[in-house]
């Protein structure tokens, strides 16, 4: 009897993972060296063998690890879905969607669902951008970002270079309460709250604050969009004109720290600045021109609810500090959410192969499909830059071969690799020895930021080990 109940309770658990499971697998492009369009067609997701050829040089049962991890990511609620993505050569080896965008609700991942890539967004949009400024001569990197930015000038701040920026080492604090600059001092209900606020603790722009309802400045918020209130934070919220030139004036202001290495969200946001003083246009027009455009990349934006169906992004959060309600296609990030979704930091959306298409171009060394949108020496140069901390590249992050518990990358991945992680869940790594591309995007903050499961799962290093130990 009791083996019999043994052999049932192991078959509803067999079922209940197979739902889990990914929902589909794509086949990879025939061609073979730069990255190609590929042509989706639906696999039986039972048999991963489907999509990866024997020529890959990579080992189909090995990658099937990877179903596992997520699975086991996905029981434990550290994320309800996710695409992973493996190129090779230029060319799909592994490409799958797990999950749904929400525990409770069933949409499932698809390959073109968006997600809020979070500080992904500085390598893949706002680096994008320096590269191709600097590319055409319009910088240099030992440029003084006051030369740009007036509101610098006059400061200890005016001779920070766009290589410190770049490298964060400029000495900014990792980041400012900017949201302050809009609330008042005592946490009481506003109209644009919720009185239902819990007394928990939550992180707020490297801060952790109560999580009592705040109580807006009328004349800094509104519900409608008006000449005065342009930005748009969430569903009937908009900031006015003036919080920007306020938060420029908060960095200003900002104590500065010694030259030595601190990751920090304002080296970015005045990154986005400067490309805008130079281009005289907004950071994502200035993207769409240059590179989203040309490149096809029709899932990658920032704002996208301009430009996409809300079912077509996945939730990022239930409910946050700021906002009170479900955050879907508004950037998570507070600080990019108050400058109106389009930050240096954060605020990019995109699928898992619109993300891979940037890389490859990148890894491509500035060219992709027969066109080129960046120089090879430049390519070289970002890429291949290391800071004599030897911690980060010219805005790229990199593995940590001196502290390998604090790396971002697993173990076997080689000193060369550069890319970037999310705080919503996301990763891209560049491999040029193995000429390998890896993307991986989830959701994880839904339903709120909480306990980082994915990243005290170590899922992302887990999959990219995975990866390396299938490489014949």
């Amino acid at each position: 009897m009791k083996k019999q109940i043994t052999t049932i309770l192991a078959f509803l658990f067999s079922i209940i993972l197979m739902n889990l499971a990914g929902n589909t697998y794509y086949a990879p492009a025939n061609s073979t060296g730069a990255f190609s369009t590929v042509e989706i067609t639906e696999l039986n997701s039972a048999n991963p063998s489907h999509s990866i050829p024997k020529d890959a040089g990579m080992s189909h049962a090995s990658l099937y690890r990877i179903d596992s991890i997520v699975r086991g990511g996905i029981v434990s609620r550290a994320f309800p879905g996710c695409r992973v993505l493996v190129l090779k050569d230029g060319r799909p080896w592994y490409d799958k969607c797990f999950g749904n965008y929400t525990y409770e609700a069933k949409q499932k991942v698809k390959p073109n669902t968006m997600y809020d890539l979070a500080s992904l967004s500085k390598t893949t949009g706002t680096l994008l951008a320096i590269m191709k400024l600097y590319d055409d001569g319009k910088l240099k990197l030992t440029d003084k970002a006051s030369y740009y930015l007036d509101f610098l000038s006059g400061t200890n701040k005016k001779d920070i270079t766009i290589t410190e920026l770049l490298f964060h080492e400029s000495g900014f604090p990792a980041s400012l309460p900017f949201y302050r600059l809009a609330t008042e001092k005592n946490n009481t209900p506003s109209f644009l709250a919720s009185t239902k606020g819990s007394a928990n603790i939550v992180r707020m722009g490297g801060y952790k604050v109560a999580n009592t309802v705040l109580k807006y400045k009328e004349d800094w918020v509104s519900k409608i969009q008006s000449e005065e209130f342009t930005s748009q934070v969430s569903d009937s919220f908009y900031i006015n004109n003036r919080f920007h030139k306020a938060a420029m004036q908060l960095i200003a202001n900002a104590h500065l720290n010694s030259k030595a290495y601190c990751y920090s969200d304002l080296n970015f946001i005045l990154l986005k600045e400067i490309v805008e003083t130079i281009t005289g246009s907004t950071l994502d027009v200035f993207l769409e021109k240059e590179f989203f455009t040309p490149m096809e990349l029709d899932y990658m934006a920032y704002l996208p609810l301009r430009t996409h169906r809300i079912e077509e992004i996945a939730p990022t959060e239930k409910t946050d500090f700021l906002r009170n309600g479900v955050i879907q296609g508004f950037v998570q990030d507070p600080d990019a959410a108050f400058f109106g979704g389009i930050s240096g930091n954060a605020g990019l959306f995109a699928s898992a192969m619109d993300v891979a298409k940037v890389y490859q171009m990148l890894l491509n060394q500035g060219e992709i499909d027969g066109q080129r949108y960046l120089s090879k020496e430049t390519c070289r140069l970002f890429t291949t830059t290391t800071s004599a901390s030897g911690r980060r590249g010219l805005g790229y992050d990199k593995p940590n071969p001196v502290n390998p518990r604090h790396s971002p990358c697993c173990v076997s991945a080689p000193k060369y690799v550069y890319g970037h992680t999310g705080y919503t869940g996301t990763c891209c790594w560049v491999d040029p020895v193995n000429n390998l591309i890896y993307v991986f995007l989830s959701n994880r903050t839904y339903p709120n930021e909480g306990a980082n499961k994915l990243a005290k799962m170590g899922i992302r290093t887990k999959i990219q080990e995975v990866i390396y130990q299938s490489i014949k």
